[in-house]
């Protein structure tokens, strides 16, 4: 290959003998006897290397491409001070294995194809048209060349805007365009309110083209902030409900309270008339009232207020304050049950056995047959310190944990005793529980005091909500003499109770 038609850039390709396709599948045949088609080569923008393509693509952003014309087939090779030619070796068609590689001379057991190419560098483009479409961007439109070579396609524009401003300081940045049509140009790294003008120059894979002459001067507009998205409907009015209407307590126990659950738009603030009662405190944020009584009081109608800037709403919850010693075993309950057992004292209490309660009232709208639960009693249940499972106050948490494993009562499919117990509202209350094993015994201990319309089915099982295996709880056999027993099956249809604690 004549060095004078050679670039620095191939003449580091050629020599150093890049291995640029291998297969072993058919290879285009590059024999004399054969009519090649064009070949098409890839030059690396970065690192000068050129290799055959396979598919006459090339990867745009980082090659150049270059269309090479065979020697007696298509052309003739190309002449003048321009023009480049490239030697193609070819394994001979009875080799096992066929390739093709850029050689300076090819080896004898091989196949010699000559290609020839104009290796002109790109005319100076001519910028045609210049405007701002954006307040940092611009669009350049460019004149046609008619003498653009088709050897060497355009593989990048480079545009460089100048600003020409007198008033800040002159600012230049460059910027490759990769991607064109109709020899249309965008940039998108301007500032707004700013004038520029614009060069371009063209690269191929034998270089860059000298720059155009600067376009005309172009102002980009001022910067103007997108519109707020425009507010499709006003908030939601609040709604909620509360979890409780009512609760007795003894003075200077810690009250439940309720839970708030809220159903229409985002409250932004809580409200509470009469004030809560000395000892306790009224959360404006959340709703809440929680605290220690300090004092006795009869049923106070408290009204909780939700307000946003659309409207409000209002729940009420009613609150009984009684003094120790009110009740007596026999006594009718805050919810219309039945007083089974007192303590002056107080005892551990809730669902988390966290409060204090004195008394414990005995439902009489509950007393029927089903099965104890399914699976067994949650093992992860840690009782709380001085207490357990079994304890008098123990069954709320117990029902609590049963009916988390095995699901609320339904009476097609959860027809189970600790979720019926909990079911039960009488009197309004919803803190009804599966009593305990100490709270069954009690019931048990205390019957001769309990009147009418209690009664009970002698000769039957009632279960407690405290677990003695896997399969069985502990229960009472309600009949004269009888005492607490552990083998009754969970799955047996057994009588149950249904008590609270206040």
């Amino acid at each position: 290959m004549p060095s004078s038609g050679l670039s620095a850039r191939h003449s580091r390709s050629i020599l150093s003998i890049l291995v640029l396709f291998i297969t072993t599948f058919s290879p285009i045949s590059l024999s004399p006897a054969t009519a090649a088609p064009a070949l098409v080569t890839c030059v690396n923008l970065q690192t000068g290397a050129e290799r055959i393509s396979r598919t006459g693509k090339c990867r745009t952003t980082q090659e150049a491409q270059a269309n090479w014309h065979k020697n007696q087939s298509d052309s003739p090779i190309a002449s003048g001070p321009t023009a480049k030619v490239i030697n193609i070796c070819s394994n001979k068609e009875s080799s096992p294995v066929s390739y093709q590689v850029i050689r300076k001379k090819c080896a004898r057991h091989q196949v010699t194809t000559i290609f020839s190419r104009s290796g002109a560098l790109p005319a100076k483009p001519v910028i045609a048209e210049a405007v701002s479409f954006g307040h940092d961007s611009a669009s350049l439109k460019l004149a046609q060349d008619p003498a653009a070579s088709p050897d060497a396609p355009i593989a990048f524009y480079t545009i460089t805007s100048t600003t020409v401003d007198t008033r800040t300081a002159v600012i230049v940045q460059s910027q490759k365009v990769y991607y064109w049509k109709d020899l249309s140009l965008a940039i998108n790294t301007l500032q707004a309110s700013t004038r520029y003008t614009f060069t371009v120059s063209a690269t191929t894979a034998d270089g860059t083209s000298p720059v155009s002459i600067s376009s005309i001067p172009v102002t980009t507009p001022a910067y103007v902030p997108p519109a707020p998205a425009a507010t499709t409907a006003s908030l939601a009015v609040p709604a909620f409900s509360l979890s409780a209407s009512a609760e007795t307590k003894t003075v200077n126990t810690s009250i439940t309270g309720y839970t708030i659950t809220s159903t229409g738009g985002t409250i932004a603030s809580y409200a509470i008339s009469p004030a809560a009662p000395a000892g306790t405190t009224f959360n404006t944020s959340t709703g809440l009232i929680s605290g220690t009584p300090t004092s006795t009081q009869s049923a106070i109608l408290y009204t909780v207020t939700a307000t946003n800037v659309t409207g409000s709403a209002t729940q009420t919850f009613t609150l009984t304050v009684r003094d120790v010693g009110v009740y007596s075993i026999g006594d009718v309950g805050p919810a219309g049950g039945t007083i089974f057992y007192t303590s002056n004292s107080g005892f551990a209490c809730g669902p988390t056995l966290a409060a204090t309660c004195n008394y414990l009232e005995l439902s009489t709208l509950l007393n029927r047959t089903l099965p104890w639960s399914i699976g067994s009693f949650p093992t992860q249940l840690v009782p709380s310190p001085g207490a357990d499972k079994s304890d008098i106050g123990a069954g709320y948490r117990n029902t609590l944990s049963i009916v988390a494993q095995n699901g609320t009562y339904d009476t097609s499919s959860n027809a189970y005793e600790a979720g019926a117990a909990q079911a039960n509202l009488s009197g309004g209350y919803s803190d009804w529980y599966l009593p305990s094993k100490d709270e069954l015994q009690a019931i048990y201990d205390y019957n001769s005091s309990l009147p009418s319309p209690f009664t009970w089915d002698s000769g039957y099982f009632y279960n407690s909500s405290t677990e003695f295996s896997a399969t069985n709880v502990w229960g009472i056999y309600f009949a004269p003499r009888s005492s607490m027993v552990n083998g009754v099956s969970k799955t047996d249809n057994n009588y149950f109770f249904a008590v609270r604690a206040f």
